[in-house]
């Protein structure tokens, strides 16, 4: 996975912070049912049933997402 820029640095810096739990969000899809792109979708398609967080980690994902095409 790339980032816009080639060395991939800015993808890096997010992992890596003290925040980013790494497979939480598949988790959280995986908890309910879902495969997390579809989990993603339920989530940026229905923001007010799910809280902040789950919101943030939707969003990050398309974003990564949009890097892969």
């Amino acid at each position: 996975m790339r980032s816009l820029n080639p060395d991939g640095k800015w993808i890096q810096h997010v992992t890596e912070s003290p925040g980013f739990k790494k497979g939480a969000f598949t988790k959280k899809a995986t908890s309910m049912g879902y495969k997390t792109t579809r989990f993603m979708k339920e989530v940026l398609e229905n923001p007010e049933l799910y809280d902040e967080t789950t919101r943030k980690q939707a969003q990050f994902m398309k974003t990564l997402m949009g890097f892969h095409k």
